[in-house]
């Protein structure tokens, strides 16, 4: 099993992946559709109408409907529980967006923090870097990040060989 890297997702292989994403905030959540591939073969879209429905799964053919849930009933969340072919959608979908968000990020010569709030709800905080990255240092730096009070955790980027660090945990999360 291969685990990714901003998820932790366990997945049988790493050719299965969304190869695009659009949002659309919808003021009370984000509605999504994104590009499901094995590879350069397109087996669908996944679409997320951000109203706490399930991402649905439409497949391009009846084989890549075979090829996605024979995908999905191998994969394990990060804890190594089994997952829905829904969920495994979700964490392939939030592993595209977070590799975005890093290279945005890092192009824009930033440190990247992502924070979870007591809903589930994620943000992202950015601090500026340095030339070379010291992620040592931004580690360091960290520490007066402005976390709400809902903020129940917090990690920093620190890049491939480190992943993501946690910086910051609520007491008694």
């Amino acid at each position: 099993m291969i685990t990714l890297v901003h998820t932790g997702l366990q997945v049988p292989t790493d050719r299965i992946r969304v190869t695009r994403l659009d949002q659309v905030d919808l003021g009370y959540g984000i509605a999504w559709s994104a590009v499901l591939c094995d590879g350069p073969t397109l087996l669908g879209h996944l679409t997320d109408d951000g109203r706490g429905a399930p991402t649905t799964f439409r497949a391009a053919t009846a084989e890549a409907q075979r090829v996605v849930d024979t995908f999905a009933a191998r994969c394990r969340a990060p804890d190594g529980a089994g997952l829905a072919t829904e969920a495994v959608a979700g964490f392939l979908t939030d592993e595209y967006d977070y590799a975005c968000e890093v290279a945005e990020t890092e192009a824009a010569g930033r440190y990247l923090i992502r924070s979870v709030d007591a809903h589930g709800i994620p943000h992202s905080h950015a601090l500026t870097r340095t030339r070379p990255p010291d992620y040592t240092g931004a580690l360091a730096a960290a520490g007066p990040v402005p976390f709400t009070a809902r903020t129940v955790r917090a990690e920093m980027w620190m890049g491939p060989d480190r992943g993501w660090v946690e910086i910051f945990r609520a007491p008694g999360t």
